[in-house]
């Protein structure tokens, strides 16, 4: 799906925004909900959380399962 320029910018900006929470927490979530009923769930994991993983020698499960509980504590606590 091709975006107009406008949808554009605004992609671009929401990109910079996960890229930023995920540097600043470690990790951020985007949800999109498709109009086909399902959701798409999408994580951006800061380099230095990965190489945190690394230097611990986490399995690929076990960064996924800390990237959800940082991607789902702020939420947890509201």
């Amino acid at each position: 799906m091709r975006l107009d320029p406008e949808e554009q910018i605004i992609a671009a900006a929401l990109d910079q925004a996960e890229l930023d929470d995920a540097n600043e927490r470690g990790v951020a979530a985007r949800i999109e909900f498709r109009p086909e009923g399902h959701a798409k769930v999408t994580f951006t994991i800061s380099r230095e959380f990965v190489e945190t993983a690394r230097a611990l020698d986490w399995t690929t499960g076990e960064l996924v399962a800390e990237a959800i509980g940082v991607a789902i504590l702020p939420a947890r606590s509201t």
